[in-house]
């Protein structure tokens, strides 16, 4: 069981708020008990006082008058009366607590006390009996008001102020520490889509602008290599179709017409060859702009392309599937599987549908099937499982290669199984909505 939350943002307003909250709540605490033990204090040295000025005022008349100003100097909090006898079970634990030690030292040593019920912790009551001189007893009852010994109201709603307004500036406080985070790491995922996305603002702290300043230097020199890259390849794709056209032209001159055939059949799969080769790494199947489109249209549309040169592909889609991509790579990379199908297995069918918030494309054949061990690697570039695969089915090793690159650009995967009831399941996935760094097309 995790007890710390997955996202720094989570563990630091935690850890913060959770250690502020906590000094803050240890703190109430301690002030809430000193305030009890005042308050205890001066009730405590308030009532001995009242309880020995009684006593002397009683004690000092005729003892005809004791119940006579025993009644008159009654009150409400503080009960007097006259007793001919103490209380046949006095409270007495042996405990001396501070309402009792004040009594005592207030009335002196001499006077006899017996007391029946005593002040305890929340509730300050007592009933004590004194002995007069005369002979008789004074016994007294008198109890605080509970409202002063109870935590009042609204000390709690203070409290429960601070805590919130803690925890509101730790939050607003972890937020501003993690949003350059946050967006240097949305920087960074975009990167992988869009080498032309804007620079990091360069501004905060001064670790958050040396990361930013870091950032921004890494994504000019990646983009000044790629644009070198794509310049080199340029000028290979076009250095290199100048000899192959002479190639082919001199082919043309040959009188053997099968020599003329062969040299022209070899000439093709080169051109193809490189053709391939450029396209995969000029990265052209992540170029195209991205538009809404609707993926049960096109689909519909490729399989009538498909029944025209006389495949017959069963679909099952639901009536509209809606997402943002790029038509016509996902033209490219679904086609690719259905070649592939349609090569080893003959048969092909292809099922669309959603789950959750990705569009699942599902294409079943019916041939042999790959061992496991080839599934994952005939996603490699150049990586071929036997040498006669024509180029239509990505005979030079770049066909699924081109389709996971198509797949991974929009967000999605593909992935191979192998049918339970023989054959190859091509499962190609793509988010209905925007990913992190799968920009929308404008005018959205």
């Amino acid at each position: 069981m995790r007890l710390l939350p997955r996202s720094l943002f989570g563990r630091l307003i935690l850890l913060m708020a959770g250690g502020l909250i906590l000094a803050q709540l240890i703190g109430a605490a301690m002030n809430m008990a000193e305030r009890q033990r005042m308050i205890g204090t001066t009730i405590n040295a308030e009532f001995a006082q009242r309880v020995a000025a009684v006593y002397r005022a009683i004690d000092s008349q005729p003892a005809l008058e004791h119940p006579r100003l025993a009644q008159l100097l009654s009150s409400p909090r503080q009960q007097l009366s006259i007793e001919s006898s103490s209380p046949i079970t006095p409270e007495n634990d042996g405990v001396e607590n501070e309402f009792l030690r004040r009594v005592r030292e207030a009335l002196g040593l001499t006077v006899t006390l017996k007391p029946v019920v005593t002040p305890r912790p929340g509730v300050f009551s007592f009933d004590l009996y004194l002995k007069l001189s005369a002979g008789d007893w004074l016994r007294i009852r008198g109890q605080a008001p509970q409202e002063i010994i109870d935590l009042p109201l609204h000390h709690f709603m203070t409290l429960g102020l601070m805590l919130l307004l803690i925890f509101i500036l730790v939050w607003l406080a972890v937020r501003m520490t993690v949003r350059p985070l946050t967006d240097l790491a949305k920087a960074a995922r975009a990167l992988g889509d869009d080498l032309k996305s804007p620079p990091l603002p360069e501004s905060g702290p001064l670790e958050v602008r040396a990361a930013a300043q870091a950032f921004n230097s890494m994504q000019q020199h990646i983009r000044s290599s790629i644009e070198e890259r794509e310049r080199f390849l340029a000028a290979v794709s076009h250095d290199l179709k100048t000899p192959v056209t002479r190639l082919r032209l001199r082919s043309e001159m040959l009188e053997d017409p099968n020599l003329r055939e062969r040299f022209v059949h070899d000439l093709d799969e080169m051109q193809g060859m490189l053709g391939s080769a450029l396209d995969f790494l000029h990265g052209k199947a992540v170029d195209e702009a991205i538009q809404r489109l609707d993926l049960t249209a096109l689909l519909e549309s490729m399989v009538d392309d498909y029944a025209d040169i006389g495949e017959s592909i069963r679909l099952q889609a639901p009536e509209s599937l809606r997402l943002e991509g790029r038509p016509q790579a996902l033209r490219r990379a679904i086609g690719n599987l259905i070649d592939n199908g349609l090569k080893y297995g003959s048969e092909v069918s292809v099922e669309a549908v959603q789950d959750g918030g990705y569009l699942r494309i599902t294409i079943d054949d019916a041939g042999p099937g790959l061992p496991g061990s080839e599934l994952e690697r005939v996603f490699e570039p150049f990586y071929r499982l036997e040498s006669s695969r024509s180029r239509e089915t990505g005979g030079v090793g770049l066909g699924l290669a081109i389709v996971r690159q198509i797949a991974r650009g929009h967000g999605g995967d593909v992935v191979l199984e192998n049918r339970s009831g023989g054959g190859l399941r091509a499962i190609f996935s793509l988010p209905q909505g925007n990913t992190s760094g799968y920009p929308k097309p404008s005018g959205e």
